[in-house]
């Protein structure tokens, strides 16, 4: 009998969830739990308050814990996923009631990154920590909105932008994306934080 052959390694995809609800109703729930006021992972998505988790966070007991309490409540709120298959593609996912489950792998459509922009800082460092602090000095955090993506590498990428004109203000990487909301949270509390979780089109 001939030797089988073993597996294909699987790979591991990078994933990004959202938990998006109603404001009233997700700052209710994050309330009767017990969540900070000013946790990095609370963000406002399309109108909406939303509980962002991913493949870098250590477990997902915080998010079963929100999904039981909205639906204890009679709340409506629904998952969207985004799964970055290769460079440039992923799988969007939306799981909602009164809906059936969708899915779509579609091109990534990031913004097109200014022929001016400037290096990203390595905020995981001191030198970089400290040029991002300088290059957000002045700022405003209500002037402001940061996208968050999946980088190359493994590492992420955040691009700090001014709402009116979208003008780029600084770049950073580090390690995951967790810990870049939690650096820029510090520099910019209650800054608008951004992902792509819906296909283009």
């Amino acid at each position: 009998m001939a030797e089988k052959e073993a597996p294909e390694a699987i790979g591991r995809l990078h994933v990004t969830v959202l938990l998006v609800a109603s404001r009233r109703a997700l700052d209710n729930a994050l309330n009767e739990l017990g969540f900070a006021e000013d946790d990095d992972r609370v963000i406002e998505h399309e109108g909406r308050l939303a509980f962002l988790t991913c493949t870098h966070e250590e477990d997902c007991d915080d998010l079963f814990a929100l999904i039981t309490e909205l639906s204890t409540r009679g709340e409506s709120w629904e998952l969207q996923s985004r799964i970055d298959t290769e460079a440039g593609r992923a799988i969007y996912q939306s799981l909602a009631r009164h809906r059936p489950v969708e899915a779509v792998e579609a091109t990534v459509d990031e913004e097109a990154e200014p022929e001016t922009e400037a290096p990203a800082f390595d905020a995981e460092t001191g030198e970089g920590l400290q040029a991002l602090k300088r290059a957000l000095r002045r700022v405003e955090p209500a002037e402001v909105f940061a996208t968050i993506r999946p980088g190359p590498e493994g590492r992420a990428t955040a691009r700090i932008l001014r709402r009116t004109s979208r003008r780029l203000l600084a770049a950073a990487t580090a390690t995951d994306e967790a810990t870049l909301r939690g650096i820029l949270r510090e520099l910019l509390p209650n800054v608008m934080l951004d992902v792509a979780m819906k296909p283009p089109g």
